[in-house]
């Protein structure tokens, strides 16, 4: 199976190829770079494994929740290199993808959402498979909690560390496990997609869609001020 994964959600882009055991990745720097190198970083791991688009197997790309104008790009650029050859997408949760770099057992997903919030979701984590709890969501850090009878879990987060002492103390006390500065590349992509494929959970081009969890984009006058008055009233 060769697989092409396109991650650009973050500030530190990058795409990934592999084949058989072999992975060629490139990283894209900053915001601005992305819509610019990323296709010809796809070029470039294609011509280190020495294919053509035709010939790979199926493209993942970061579906979100993160930056809408990254998700929509790796959303756009999968589209965009799948339809002439009606190869087959497959959209990768990027909190799916946090969690699956915590160990096994019940996870917490974090990432920074902007605007005061986060995006959430749990998962439980068992032999290289992952199960979603709860459906992912982004809320004021005060407003999480853990779903019922789940026991002590991993914490791991996004762009996360002044956003955790907001988090209740219910949930920082049950972690017994933190981490608080993980990315998601676009290798962390693969073995995910690799399974969705044998579990028949990739689209067609055409119907593949970036996850944005929140359709709201920026604060209003208002509530930038009371986000500001929070934070000096913080400890």
């Amino acid at each position: 199976m060769d697989l092409l994964a396109i991650e650009t959600s973050g500030e530190i882009a990058s795409v990934a190829l592999q084949r058989g055991d072999t992975v060629w990745e490139r990283r894209l720097q900053g915001y601005a770079r992305h819509a610019e190198h990323v296709l010809p970083a796809v070029q470039a791991v294609l011509e280190e494994a020495g294919l053509a688009v035709g010939q790979l197997s199926a493209i993942a790309f970061g579906a979100g929740p993160g930056a809408f104008t990254g998700l929509r790009l790796a959303c756009a650029v999968a589209q965009g290199l799948a339809m002439p050859w009606s190869l087959p997408l497959v959209p990768v949760g990027s909190l799916e993808a946090l969690a699956a770099q915590a160990g096994e057992g019940t996870v917490l997903a974090l990432a920074d959402a902007r605007m005061g919030q986060c995006y959430h979701a749990w998962f439980r984590c068992c032999g290289g498979r992952i199960e979603a709890l709860a459906a992912a969501g982004v809320d004021a850090p005060e407003a999480l909690f853990p779903p019922a009878g789940v026991g002590p879990w991993h914490v791991i987060g996004q762009g996360m560390e002044p956003l955790w002492p907001r988090l209740p103390e219910a949930i920082r006390a049950g972690a017994v496990e933190i981490v608080l500065d993980a990315t998601v590349q676009s290798r962390d992509l693969l073995p995910l997609a690799r399974r969705m494929l044998a579990e028949g959970r990739a689209l067609p081009p055409w119907e593949a869609a970036p996850y944005y969890v929140r359709d709201k984009v920026a604060l209003t006058a208002e509530e930038q001020a009371a986000l500001r008055q929070r934070r000096v009233q913080a400890p």
